[in-house]
């Protein structure tokens, strides 16, 4: 491309998916123009007539609209290239098609447009009988429409062409023994460009060395088409993280380069922030070469480091995180963001967003930044905290000391409402088996601070003979009901789109599932509203499992980077039992192991931006965490912080890379699993530090997600409309795993559920199955779409289910809610506010009312009673900031826990709540009350044999009406669901009303089918199950 003006660099609008809006696009050329970016490429794949429909001339309005976008570009000096992808259905050797691909270009050359590019990439390589007449080859085909059409537009300074071997991994055999690409170099005319995405499709590395085999066989510099934060590949993936992988002085090599960045616009700010410094340097490297020579030109690629002043990717991330922060925020503060006032939706009292066009399109306002003057040395406004001076930096490869980081840990107790205790029993076990370890930790110290322990039942024996049950004849939620009576009325979060099926609603009287379990010391009072909580006596602080923090902890910002030798082993490498033991904690005494606690935390610590660095010793010796909710919603609304911002990007770093929070978040969840065997060695044992080390590692691992759910509400509340749109849909998605991964880990540790014993606690006796959890061994040379999901992908893989995707792909909501939930296993102090919450769910007349507040316990019993009582381990609580707002609980065997509730637990309520109880003339709730006594008095039918051994586990999920975000809800059902799985159980199965639709929207969106059986007397209810 000789003769050609200048280098292009800039981005090509090339994706799948939903083309970007006129307005997005002159956002998109006022940010290129900031970076000192010169081209924009017009070619997205989905829109119709520039693939499809390419023959169809621009309509009079369709015109008007381009010929304004061409003018934008032109106005800040961008260049704008035309590109038309005709090779789908395009015959080569019609005179017809040729006049209407020439027309379609001469159209938008009167439009104002200087250059164009004809693309021939992702089309079949096979010639139509018609062409194969007329051509040789596929590549004089294209050739020879190429050269007339460039002749045809008078031979523009940019003209590029697209071939359908655009990189090596498409080449046969190899880009220099390819007689496509010999052909094309042969055939072109001098001045076409041709354009190359590398190595592979997307490249992670791109070096001089590689190029030249390429610029030989085409006789030409190749135009790189860069695909590296192309997302269109997975909807799971966003890309934010620095333009990396490109080998100084790279530019000599080329003649353009194009960045095919990710389908969000708002997603795109950091990739074309840090592009722009990268096309800074070359610039730089270019103009001291033309004085060095050429042979200094030719030796760049062989050098053995970077030229001195070259581009440093992490110091041009540093300056872009600096101009993104203030960006979001001054965006937030504009018409069409949202104010300190107006949080996004949450229940207490937040304004949601009003509906617009999700992707930041045409119905969306978009924001439009600071109109900067200049050249891509001149960056957007500071952001306040910025000290002077330190905004404007010289990207250099000097890369700046001491950046990881961490926090400590202060102390004070959440209140919570008192409850009955549930009763204490033991549990068997069985023989646990080993996953691949990941070695490398940062952990926290902290202040315990006790609560009582939780016990765990007695073992249950499963047994051949059919287990009989009345398990529940739901009671019809509030949407099913009839009768007088004022509705509930919504939390002023409500959202329209937001199905209730998306959301298990806990039935005011039968839920699905539920069976009420053994005898326990119940009385009439138990379980009633808590009052306010007791102080612990200091005995039982000095001996119980459970500790309170408070987070300062868990600060916004990225955790401290794992060293060398704690991250040198691959993670996708099975350990030996001493590997996986490893730990670069500190040397724990048996005596020390047996005094860690678990930890509860508060949110305020994960406001709080990172202090220092914890040391190993102070990590060794750190109890595992356990978030509770108790921050106020006000700090939601202050500016995002540069920390969190950073810490946003490193969860969606680059398709080969984790960054630092997300790699340590996998690399602690990896070490957790594989040495899960640790936690229940006796505190007397010679190895119970190991116990010590991993309630350490468990703690870090519990602070890493306490940050990224707070990041996800402090998004959510201080996002601009465009942006949150835009990334939403990513971070909730990795919230939503978050929270069912930290609760594993807590119900893991085992302190929660018992007092530790002889063989240490219920939580040695996992047997994870490798089969469902083992990762996906890669080759070296895969493209990114092997990877799927990311990170959120890789969470999902190191679940005892995350084989069943079913469960983990569903829309999120249009508008997202700045709601924090925590999500943990059953405490102690939670069945109380349980049993308010069935209470509560419940619209009644004033004369049941007046029974259920004799009888607080009456709902809860016949929701949650048995499984409280017999199956505590597998119960799961979900809490927002009013507390407990959701449940899922489940029984291993339900065979034997059917038998147990049947022979011990139903007799007990029998005496409890008399049949007179449900005795009245009809009103609203007595259906329920009804439906309630009817269960406890009715002999149970039994579930058939057959359910019983393809489904041999039992669950029941409920989440409160204030409830809207379907994520933590499905979060519920992956928790409880992992839990049952890794202990062994192939199957599950749930009963519901038949005129429940909502349940069984819920249900079937889980992937629950009905059974097809007879059940006993129930006509009403239907068996749900499925596999696990």
């Amino acid at each position: 491309m000789a003769g050609r003006p200048r280098f292009l660099c800039g981005v090509v609008e090339g994706f799948y998916g939903r083309p970007w809006s006129m307005e997005q696009r002159k956002l998109l050329f006022q940010w290129l123009k900031r970076r000192g970016l010169n081209c924009y490429m017009y070619a997205p794949k989905d829109e119709l007539k520039h693939r499809l429909l390419w023959r169809e001339p621009y309509t009079e309005h369709e015109a008007a609209r381009m010929q304004s976008l061409i003018e934008a570009a032109q106005e800040l000096g961008v260049e704008f290239v035309f590109a038309v992808s005709a090779g789908q259905d395009m015959v080569f050797s019609s005179a017809g098609d040729r006049l209407l691909l020439q027309q379609k270009l001469r159209q938008v050359a009167a439009l104002g447009c200087c250059s164009f590019a004809l693309l021939f990439d992702d089309i079949d390589p096979c010639m139509c009988q018609a062409d194969r007449d007329v051509f040789p080859s596929l590549a004089q085909a294209q050739a020879s429409v190429a050269n007339e059409v460039y002749r045809e537009l008078g031979q523009p300074s940019t003209f590029l062409f697209c071939p359908t071997e655009y990189c090596s991994s498409l080449c046969s055999p190899s880009p220099g023994q390819s007689r496509y690409l010999l052909t094309l170099g042969q055939e072109l005319l001098p001045g076409i460009g041709v354009v190359w995405t590398g190595p592979k499709v997307v490249s992670q590395e791109l070096s001089a060395t590689l190029l030249e085999e390429v610029e030989s066989v085409l006789r030409r510099r190749p135009v790189i088409w860069d695909n590296l934060y192309a997302n269109d590949y997975d909807c799971r993936r966003v890309f934010l993280g620095p333009y990396t992988g490109r080998a100084p002085g790279l530019m000599g090599r080329l003649g353009g380069l194009l960045l095919n960045p990710n389908c969000e616009l708002q997603a795109n700010f950091i990739p074309i922030h840090t592009l722009g410094s990268w096309f800074q340097s070359e610039l730089q490297i270019c103009a001291h070469l033309e004085h060095a020579g050429t042979e200094t030109v030719a030796a760049l690629g062989d050098s053995q480091g970077p030229p001195e002043g070259s581009y440093s990717p992490q110091e041009a991330l540093e300056l872009a995180l600096l101009d993104w922060v203030a960006e979001i925020n001054r965006q937030a503060l504009e018409t069409g963001g949202r104010t300190p006032g107006h949080p996004s939706i949450s229940r207490k009292g937040g304004k949601r967003l009003q509906p617009g066009t999700a992707g930041g399109q045409e119905a969306m306002p978009a924001p439009q930044p600071n109109s900067v003057p200049g050249g891509a040395d001149q960056h957007g406004p500071e952001p306040c905290s910025v000290a002077p001076g330190g905004g404007r930096r010289k990207v250099t490869s000097e890369v700046e000391k001491g950046s990881g980081s961490k926090t400590s840990a202060g102390g004070w107790q959440s209140p919570r409402g008192a409850g009955d205790q549930l009763p204490r029993r033991s549990r068997g076990s069985c023989e646990p088996s080993a996953l691949p370890s990941t070695a490398g930790s940062a952990q926290t110290a902290g202040a315990p601070v006790a609560t009582e322990p939780l016990p765990s039942p007695a073992p249950v024996m499963c047994c051949s003979t059919g287990a009989s049950t009345s398990q529940n004849l739901p009671l019809p939620t509030s949407s099913a009901r009839t009768g007088g009576g004022s509705p509930p009325q919504p939390p002023s979060s409500t959202q329209p789109e937001a199905s209730k099926a998306d959301v298990p609603q806990t039935p005011p009287g039968a839920a699905a599932g539920t069976s009420p379990g053994p005898p326990a010391p119940l009385s009439d009072g138990a379980g009633g509203s808590p009052g306010p909580p007791a102080p612990p006596a200091p005995e039982e602080a000095a001996s119980s499992p459970m500790a309170l923090l408070t987070l300062e902890e868990a600060g916004s910002g990225p955790t401290e980077p794992l060293t060398s030798k704690e991250a040198g082993s691959s993670p996708m490498a099975p350990g030996t039992p001493e590997e996986a033991m490893s730990s670069p904690t500190a040397p724990t005494t048996p005596e020390e192991a047996r005094a860690i606690p678990m930890a509860l935390v508060t949110l305020e610590e994960a406001k709080c931006p990172p202090t220092a660095p914890v040391t190993s010793e102070e990590a060794g010796s750190t109890p595992s965490v356990l978030l509770t909710l108790t921050e106020e919603s006000s700090s939601l609304t202050a500016p995002l912080t540069l920390e969190e911002v950073r810490m946003l990007v490193e969860l969606f770093y680059l398709p080969y890379h984790h960054g630092p929070q997300a790699q340590h978040l996998l690399e602690h969840f990896r070490w957790l699993w594989a040495n899960s065997l640790s936690v229940g060695v006796p505190a007397t044992a010679p190895d119970a530090c190991g116990g010590a080390r991993w309630r350490g590692r468990a703690q870090a691992f519990q602070l890493l997600c306490a940050q990224t759910c707070r990041l996800h509400s402090r998004f959510a509340s201080r996002a601009g409309r465009a942006l949150l749109y835009d990334l939403h849909p990513y971070l909730w998605d990795i919230r939503n795993v978050l929270l069912a991964a930290g609760a594993l880990v807590l119900w893991l540790d085992g302190h929660l559920l018992c007092d530790p014993g002889p063989k240490g606690t219920w939580g040695s006796c996992f047997g994870w199955c490798q089969s469902t959890t083992a990762p996906i061994l890669l080759g070296g040379d895969a493209e990114p779409w092997a990877r799927r999901g990311g990170l959120f992908g890789e969470l999902q893989a190191l679940l005892p289910v995350g084989n069943s995707c079913d469960l983990f792909y569903h829309p999120p909501p249009f508008f997202p809610s700045s709601q924090v939930y925590l999500l943990r296993p059953l405490l102690p102090l939670d069945k109380g506010e349980l049993y308010r919450m069935c209470r509560e769910s419940l619209d009644c007349d004033p004369k049941v009312a007046e029974i259920l507040a004799a009888h607080p316990d009456l709902l809860g019993d016949r929701l949650l009673g048995s499984f409280l009582s017999l199956s505590p381990e597998y119960t799961f609580v979900l809490e927002d900031e009013d507390g407990p707002c959701g449940y899922a609980a489940g029984a291993l065997c339900a065979e034997g826990f059917l038998q147990q509730r049947d022979s011990s637990w139903l007799p007990a309520l029998r005496h409890k709540y008399p049949r007179e109880l449900g005795a009245g003339a009809p009103a609203l709730g007595q259906d329920a009350l009804e439906e309630a006594l009817l269960f406890f008095h009715t002999e149970p039918a039994a579930v058939p044999p057959p359910v019983l051994r393809r489904f041999p586990s039992l669950v029941q999920l409920g989440t409160a009406p204030r409830v809207l975000d379907a994520g933590p809800s499905r979060s519920l059902a992956i928790c409880l669901l992992s839990a049952l799985r890794a202990n062994g159980s192939r199957g599950v199965f749930c009963q519901v009303s038949d005129s429940d639709r909502q349940q069984l929207n819920f249900y079937s969106k889980l992937g629950f089918v009905a059974l097809p059986v007879a059940w006993g007397n129930s006509p009403g209810a239907l068996l749900l199950g499925r596999l696990l």
